[in-house]
C-alpha cells in the first residue's frame, strides 16, 4: 500500500507545481498586457526645441529672440518617449536673405518627422521677428573703470590706457554711439602716488558687441595732492 500514496504524493506535487506554473505565466502575460495597454494611453507631450537661425555671412541679430520653441504633441506613450528624446534644433536658414527684418511664421512642419500617431496640438510663439544687422569693426577709447577711495588729501591727476583705444566689433547702428569702453574694476583704495596695472577690457556681449583683437590693456593712474 505505500507505493499508491507514494505516487499520489508525487502526483499532488506535480498538479500543485502545474498549477503555480500557469499562474505564474497567467501572471506574466496580464502584465505584458497591461504594459502593452498604458504604453499606447495617449498622452500629451510640451517639448522646447532650441532655435538657432543660420545667419548671412557678416550679419547679426540684434533683437532678442526665444531661446526655445514650445510644441505640445498628443500620441501614444511609448511612441512619445522617442520624440522627447529627439534633440535637433530648429535652423531656419536666412543665409541668402537680404532682408533686414524677417518674420518666422512657426508651424508643426518646423519640428520634423513624428512617429505615425504623433500630431502638434499646439506652439508658442506663433511668430517670430528676427532684424539682422551688419557687423562693422570700429577703433573706441578705452576709459579705465576704478573702484575705491584714493587716500585723504589726494586728487586723481592722470589716467590712461596703453593702448589707448581698441578694435571693436559689433552692430553698425550701435556702433556708432559707442563712446568709450571701459575695464574690469581697478582698486585705487588708499592709492597717493602712482599705480600700474594689468585690466580686462569689458563690452556688452548682450548688445552684440565683441572684442577683435586686444582683450587686455596697460593702465596708469597718478594722483596728486589736493592744493
Amino acid at each position: 500500500m505505500r507505493l499508491p500514496k507514494l505516487l499520489l504524493s508525487e502526483r499532488g506535487a506535480l498538479a500543485l507545481t502545474e498549477s503555480l506554473t500557469l499562474k505564474a505565466v497567467s501572471l506574466l502575460l496580464a502584465l505584458i498586457l497591461w504594459i502593452t495597454v498604458l504604453g499606447f494611453k495617449k498622452e500629451e507631450l510640451k517639448k522646447n526645441i532650441k532655435l538657432e537661425p543660420l545667419l548671412p555671412p557678416g550679419m547679426m541679430i540684434v533683437n532678442k529672440l526665444p531661446s526655445y520653441i514650445q510644441f505640445s504633441v498628443s500620441g501614444p506613450r511609448v511612441l512619445l518617449k522617442n520624440v522627447e528624446k529627439k534633440d535637433v534644433p530648429i535652423r531656419p536658414d536666412l543665409r541668402h536673405t537680404r532682408d533686414n527684418t524677417v518674420v518666422l511664421t512657426v508651424s508643426e512642419d518646423l519640428i520634423g518627422d513624428l512617429p505615425n500617431g504623433v500630431r502638434v496640438t499646439s506652439f508658442f510663439p506663433p511668430t517670430i521677428v528676427i532684424r539682422l544687422e551688419e557687423v562693422t569693426e570700429s577703433y573706441v577709447p578705452v576709459k579705465p573703470t576704478l573702484r575705491g577711495q584714493i587716500a585723504d588729501g589726494e586728487e586723481i591727476s592722470m589716467v590712461k590706457a596703453w593702448p589707448g583705444k581698441v578694435a571693436i566689433a559689433g552692430p553698425k547702428s550701435l556702433l556708432m554711439q559707442l563712446e568709450a569702453v571701459g575695464t574690469e574694476a581697478i582698486d585705487v583704495t588708499g592709492l597717493s602716488g602712482v599705480k600700474e596695472a594689468v585690466a580686462t577690457v569689458e563690452v556688452d556681449a548682450e548688445q552684440g558687441f565683441r572684442l577683435s583683437r586686444d582683450q587686455v590693456v596697460k593702465v596708469r593712474i597718478m594722483t596728486k595732492k589736493v592744493k
